[in-house]
């Protein structure tokens, strides 16, 4: 999340934002300055930036393939427990399907 964003207390994150990084849900002036603590699209505001964008990186910044992978879920609708072992085919599923969380209260009504 980029709300509230200051290169003061993330100053890598704040500087990585620049010419290739991709903005979702914030509000740019003329100027093209990112308004950062505006909220009136969303509070879930993010960003995405090339990995040459930080400067203390490693390279190659690759790693083989994961051997377990946790989704963390607080789900108020019962789709998927706290903690659940997943073959191949029900991970990829809700990772493709975009499924993280249905916390109650949150859902558009």
């Amino acid at each position: 999340m980029v709300i509230n964003l200051s290169g003061e207390d993330e100053p890598e994150i704040f500087n990585a934002i620049k010419k290739g990084a991709l903005l979702e849900n914030v509000i740019v002036d003329e100027k093209r300055n990112v308004a950062y603590k505006d909220d009136s699209i969303s509070q879930n505001t993010r960003v995405s930036y090339p990995f040459n964008h930080i400067e203390n990186i490693k390279t190659p910044s690759v790693a083989s393939n994961p051997k377990n992978i946790f989704f963390l879920t607080a789900d108020a609708f019962g789709v998927l427990p706290p903690i659940f072992k997943l073959t191949t085919n029900q991970a990829s599923y809700h990772f493709i399907s975009g499924y993280s969380v249905k916390v109650a209260g949150t859902e558009a009504v």
